[in-house]
């Protein structure tokens, strides 16, 4: 670009630039007017209106039909019909519109020169100028009508998403709240069970070297019985790890996850839970993996734990580009549970069934039983 060229598009991009400034000036203004009209009263609104709609007639009578009012018998009409609504303007309307027809007449008889060639002509023109009125009170209406709904609606949106901020909210504190109580759960086990076991190995342990000091032959039975603790202690290690992170799920897949969280389920609660995998499945997401085992998990903690279950089923399942996972139990059902009162668990496992796009129903008949489902699209579940 030459040096004349560059000088040529300066003016214009600045006077573009001071455009955009002044529309940027305008709008906040009409803003401003706009919301001070929004906090009038009907009867203000209509009393301004009122007071504007004489004072116009008045100057028409002064000024005869040598000037125009139309443009300016709009402005009360509006103010009425944005504040009040579409009655209150069509009276205004209809007040302004004889206003202008007296004024007419009242130039036409005040006067010896003949204004209008015929004597239907004010009366044609007051009823052109009615109909523009009522054309702008309609459209104003109108939209004031959709105004008043898409406040409705904002109103309704916002309102709804607090409450969707504050439920996760409550979740993520409840989560936060259920993974200390793990941590001292764990703390537990380990000190009351595996620890326990390892201090009585090591204690027998020592015995057992005293004994093989003195006796060969004699320490052969104690040193079985130490076999044993640490075998029991490696039982005990090997299931908090399962119940901190199932490691199958990543090398085997949900299918054998699950079937050894009901073995573990079954050993930890003394009932009997097994699963059910009714079609071959495919390999999952880690995501959609990890959250249904969690799932899964939960619900037969509570039918165990709080439904007094016996029997409980996982049951597997995909088809009709779906995946479906059902945990049925033969407790006493939910509703009779003495689960926290804000049933915190049930929350958290609709929450994650939502976090991988899933449905999550339950359902608790009247007789005994519950029945937790998710379900989700096979492309969700699919890694």
């Amino acid at each position: 670009m030459t040096p004349t060229e560059l000088l040529q598009t300066q003016p214009d991009s600045g006077t573009s630039a001071v455009r955009q400034t002044a529309a940027g000036k305008r709008l906040p203004l009409l803003i401003r007017i706009l919301g001070w009209l929004d906090r009038l009263s009907a009867k203000m609104a209509c009393a301004m209106g009122g007071v504007l709609i004489l004072g116009i007639g008045i100057l028409s009578h002064v000024t005869g039909s040598q000037f125009s009012s139309s443009l300016l018998y709009l402005i009360p009409i509006l103010l009425i019909t944005r504040v009040a609504g579409f009655r209150p303007g069509l009276f205004a309307a209809l007040i302004a519109a004889m206003n202008w027809l007296a004024a007419d007449l009242y130039a036409e008889f005040s006067t010896s020169e003949l204004i209008f060639s015929n004597p239907f002509i004010p009366y044609w023109n007051v009823t052109m100028r009615l109909g523009t009125f009522l054309v702008a009170v309609s459209l104003v209406s109108v939209m004031r009508s959709l105004n008043a709904d898409l406040e409705e609606r904002v109103r309704e949106r916002t309102i709804a998403l607090e409450a969707k901020v504050a439920e996760k909210r409550e979740l993520e504190k409840s989560i936060l709240e259920i993974s200390d109580r793990e941590q001292v759960r764990i703390g537990q086990d380990l000190h009351d069970g595996l620890c326990q076991q390892l201090v009585s190995a090591a204690f027998s342990a020592n015995l057992l070297q005293e004994k093989i000091a003195l006796d060969f032959t004699a320490g052969t039975r104690d040193a079985n019985l130490v076999s044993e603790m640490i075998d029991d202690a490696i039982t005990q290690a090997r299931n908090l790890a399962k119940g901190l992170y199932p490691v199958r799920l990543e090398t085997e897949g949900l299918e054998m996850a699950l079937r050894e969280l009901a073995s573990t389920m079954s050993q930890r609660f003394n009932v009997t839970c097994r699963v059910e995998c009714r079609t071959p499945m495919t390999r999952c997401k880690p995501s959609a993996g990890i959250h249904l085992y969690r799932i899964a998990q939960e619900a037969v903690t509570n039918a165990a734990k709080h439904a007094r279950s016996q029997h409980v089923v996982i049951t597997l399942s995909a088809g009709a580009g779906q995946v479906e996972m059902a945990i049925e139990d033969d407790g006493i059902g939910i509703a009779n549970t003495s689960l926290n009162p804000a049933g915190m668990g049930l929350r958290i496992m609709e929450y994650r069934a939502r976090m991988i796009g899933a449905t999550f129903v339950i359902h608790n008949p009247p007789q005994h039983g519950t029945t937790v489902t998710c379900k989700l699209d096979e492309k969700s579940f699919q890694s």
